[in-house]
């Protein structure tokens, strides 16, 4: 619809006023509506919430790096004291109570400390056991195998000073360090050796004092429970106080998982309204933050949801006033011309009777619809009048030429009468038959539907029926006849050739196909398929003769069938084995609508 700009119309008779005109309304329709405004706002209030969710994914990740830095910073104490342990030189006999010291100083946070001579062997060793409090009790038989595992690789003492890494014994994460040394053995012989010790990836002393946890003075901001991940080990806690209870649901195990299986450390999503966040831990292990909506979160969330809610109440409002306004001042009026328009094609009389209050433009298209509908109904009286005469003249010349070609037939056979040779009669009859055909052809080209409308079944039955007289034969006598024409729009350019052709095989059929008395049948089929017409004609008669080489050529009515399905644009083929078949398929074209 194009919007009109706001002036005053200067138009005789007619007062214009504020808010007058079409284009006026329906600008201040939609200045009234606030859509942008309210799109606007809701796509500010999506981002608040997504702005707020990132800053919790930012918050978790936070946690998670705090903890990540501590368990390098916890491990780094451990790996201080050993190599302050390894720069004493050990003597074989006093170094298990040298071990024990550290045990107890470091508050049996061991598995195991163990001195290996440059074979591999155990020289020394020092285990906590279940009465000291030995962080491994529960895993004695994996850490046994991991200290094997330990003592029998076959390490290049020439490396590096020591080294720390992260083992999986059992259930259990621990950390071994080797670090290189040289011990005092029993013959008084200083040799190379190694101090291995096991310890628990988690301390717990760091767990129960919440060292491993960033808490926040903000009280807005959520807490975070942290874990440690690995895909052999259940989730070992980093945080003793628990802020979410069954946190390791099968989507979040399976998510994580399947991270780690592509290779991806990194990653944050949300189940359940918890949020988790992945990071790289420790040697094969990684950290996962979990945490709750916190309070700014929840009134993010709720303020963004009153939101939503605030905006589509104030649109279904604004769309319902606007609908009912656009209803009394647009669709009414223009729905009440309408039918004016239509009450003046039924009845020939254009009243709208519309009220004065309609816009400008809509009383200006009335004042045009009445004057332009004058004009039509005076050129559609004219135009009436001179359609009439003109199927008055088409009819009568049709009416003449069929009565012309009948008069022609009829000559023609009286002429054939008086002439004695029987081969020149049968020509003078073949030419009336085909003028005859031409005659009823015309007879059906412009009955009253138009050129438009010729009914092919009828004129087909009748047509073959004036073929069986002209023979002297009829219907169900000893040649029978029988019909199948289906509706097929046929041309006048495509009926002239057709009738002539049916003309043709029809008469060659009753006068050649069936000698000596012999009895049979003729049928007829007109079908469509697709976008052409299937004409068969066939009989059951003797066969047709088909000239051999060096023979006299085909009858001329042969040749007038292939001339005149040429002249169709048919293809014809002739089948002559038990009777012979004529199969035409010529295009089918549909007729122009009858504009009279």
């Amino acid at each position: 619809m194009r919007l009109l700009p706001l002036h005053p119309f200067k138009a005789v008779g007619l007062k214009t006023r504020l808010f007058d005109t079409v284009g006026s309304r329906v600008m201040a329709l939609i200045v009234c509506t606030s859509v942008p405004l309210a799109t606007v706002a809701g796509v500010l209030a999506w981002h608040t919430y997504l702005a707020t969710s990132d800053n919790s994914f930012e918050r978790t990740k936070a946690d998670a790096v705090s903890a990540r830095h501590e368990i390098a910073a916890d491990l780094g104490r451990a790996q201080g004291a050993l190599e302050t342990l390894a720069q004493i030189t050990l003597h074989e006999e006093i170094a298990p109570r040298a071990f024990q010291l550290v045990q107890s100083v470091s508050q049996q946070h061991y598995c195991s400390l163990e001195l290996v001579d440059r074979a591999g062997k155990i020289v020394a060793s020092s285990r906590g056991n279940e009465k000291d409090g030995n962080p491994c009790q529960s895993n004695l038989l994996a850490l046994a195998s991991a200290s094997r595992d330990a003592v029998s690789e076959k390490e290049s003492f020439a490396e590096g000073d020591g080294a720390t890494e992260v083992v999986i014994a059992g259930s259990a994460l621990l950390v071994r360090s080797s670090i290189r040394l040289d011990y005092v053995d029993r013959t008084g012989s200083s040799v190379p050796g190694r101090l291995i010790a096991f310890r628990p990836l988690v301390n717990q002393e760091l767990v129960s004092t919440a060292q491993y946890a960033h808490v926040s003075s903000e009280p807005d901001v959520g807490s975070t429970d942290l874990w440690l991940f690995t895909e052999q080990t259940p989730p070992v806690a980093l945080t003793a106080r628990r802020n979410v209870t069954s946190p390791w649901s099968r989507e979040v195990t399976d998510r994580l998982r399947a991270d780690l299986k592509v290779g991806r450390r990194a990653d944050h999503f949300e189940a359940n309204n918890v949020y988790y966040t992945l990071i790289p831990g420790y040697g094969p292990t990684s950290i996962v933050a979990v945490s709750v909506r916190s309070a700014a979160e929840t009134r993010a969330l709720q303020l963004f949801l009153a939101r939503v809610m605030l905006i589509v109440l104030i649109l279904v409002v604004e769309l319902l006033l606007v609908a009912l306004a656009a209803q009394r001042y647009l669709v009414e009026p223009l729905e009440k011309l309408a039918s004016s328009v239509s009450e003046w094609r039924r009845h020939g009389s254009f009243q709208p009777d519309l009220p004065l209050s309609l816009p400008l433009e809509i009383r200006q298209m009335e004042r045009a619809f009445s004057r332009a509908t004058k004009r039509l109904d005076r050129h559609e009286a004219r135009l009436q009048r001179a359609t009439k005469q003109q199927d008055l003249l088409i009819r009568e010349i049709h009416h003449r030429v069929k009565n012309n070609l009948q008069i022609v037939a009829s000559l023609l056979n009286l002429q054939a009468n008086r002439i004695k040779l029987p081969e020149a009669r049968e020509e003078f009859h073949l030419v009336r038959d085909r003028v005859r055909s031409l005659a009823t052809l015309h007879r059906y080209l412009y009955p009253e539907g138009g050129l438009s409308s010729l009914d092919i079944r009828a004129f087909m039955e009748e047509l073959a029926s004036q073929i069986f007289t002209a023979n002297n034969h009829a219907n169900k006598g000893r040649i029978s006849l029988s019909l199948d024409i289906h509706d097929v729009p046929i041309t006048p350019d495509q009926a002239v050739p057709l009738s002539l052709i049916v003309t043709e095989i029809v008469t060659n059929a009753l006068r050649y196909a069936f000698p000596e008395g012999r009895a049979g049948s003729v049928r007829i089929q007109l079908h469509r398929v697709d976008e052409t017409a299937l004409l068969l004609i066939e009989d059951d008669g003797v066969g047709l003769a088909f000239p051999s080489e060096g023979e006299k050529r085909e009858g001329i009515g042969l040749q007038l069938v292939r001339g005149f399905a040429r002249q169709l644009g048919a293809t014809l083929d002739i089948i002559s084995e038990q009777g012979t078949v004529y199969r035409l398929v010529f295009p089918v074209h549909v007729p122009r609508r009858n504009l009279a």
